[in-house]
């Protein structure tokens, strides 16, 4: 049996810009010329370095803004749809996977939108599509609509994972690899390889905590996968691949393009290894069902879309006091008064 030749994944940051008017709603043509700048970079990645991955920015479609959900759906596609087509051809004229970010919306969930990725084959199709899951938004998360994102998708479609030829691939958006559990799932669904689009305009972490700038090493470490994370062009930090030991690797090569080397063969021989593999020395029979615990509800917004992110901290306030409640957590003391 032949193995996986090593190969380059290429970290896009295309020059695109906003969709977006002054009035706060999408410019004609915008999204469409943004589209044909990320075909023309995937034919790029491939006939200049080699690529047989490509991965782009999170709102590097559509640019990055604070704006509300009718902006936000009236960027939006759906897949597949003329928009991911396009991006498909490219991805088949070139002969590579490409994982798009951008904002989807879908007939099962009217006046909805989520933020996705889709992963682009060779043939063009679109083979994984995620939603992202974590962190406060004016987004739909999927397990604010449970229920019916079940229906429609199935639940594998929470954290999905394409089995290819160059290994087996899943995405998280954004701050979601703070999270250890998203990344840990998909790794034990056979996931060598996470993609991780990003628009990090200043730091990696808006609260600009320390310990983030070490959490995609180490879900890289703890999972033995290698880690791809690709940031929007404005944004101030550089794009960053790390190995399946939590190495950083690769380099970029211009403003535009960050090359690594992904070994498949090399992870599989290190994951054989006695003690190489994490996965397999997990003892989930010790731990808790967190399922059992109250923590962030299903359903939440099941009827509506939040708000604002007022609805959401009184979701999340919720969720800390039944914790305290049930002393699995506790209230910080009275500030001393003056």
């Amino acid at each position: 049996m032949s193995g996986i030749a090593p190969y380059i994944m290429a970290l896009c940051r295309p020059a695109t810009g906003s969709v977006f008017g002054a009035d706060g709603m999408p410019l004609d043509g915008a999204l469409d010329a943004n589209i044909a700048i990320a075909c023309d970079a995937i034919a790029r990645a491939a006939g200049e370095h080699g690529a047989r991955l490509v991965v782009f920015p999170q709102f590097a479609m559509t640019g990055y803004t604070p704006l509300g959900p009718e902006a936000w759906l009236g960027a939006a596609v759906t897949f597949p749809g003329p928009e991911m087509e396009r991006l498909g051809e490219a991805a088949r004229k070139a002969g590579v996977y490409a994982a798009v970010q951008i904002a989807e919306k879908h007939a099962a969930f009217p006046g909805r939108y989520f933020f996705s990725v889709a992963v682009l084959t060779p043939e063009g199709e679109i083979d994984l599509a995620y939603r992202k899951n974590y962190s406060l938004s004016l987004r739909t998360s999927p397990v604010d609509v449970y229920d019916r994102f079940v229906e429609t998708f199935g639940h594998a479609a929470f954290l999905p994972v394409l089995d290819t030829p160059i290994g087996g691939l899943g995405v998280t958006i954004g701050a979601e690899p703070h999270w250890p559990e998203p990344i840990r799932a998909m790794a034990l669904k056979g996931a060598e390889v996470i993609l991780n689009p990003v628009a990090a305009m200043q730091g990696i972490d808006y609260l600009n905590r320390p310990g983030a700038e070490l959490c995609r090493p180490v879900r890289a470490f703890e999972n033995a996968v290698y880690f791809g994370m690709a940031n929007i062009a404005q944004g101030e930090l550089a794009s960053q691949a790390w190995d399946y030991e939590g190495r950083p690797i690769g380099a970029a090569v211009s403003e535009e393009f960050h090359l690594s080397t992904i070994d498949i063969e090399a992870l599989r021989r290190a994951r054989s290894q006695p003690a190489g593999n994490l996965l397999a020395g997990m003892l989930p029979q010790i731990e808790e069902d967190r399922s059992a615990l109250t923590l962030w509800p299903s359903n939440a917004f099941g009827d509506a879309p939040p708000a604002g992110f007022a609805a959401m901290i009184a979701v999340e306030t919720q969720v800390r006091e039944r914790l305290q409640a049930l002393g699995r957590d506790h209230a910080p003391a009275p500030e001393p008064t003056s």
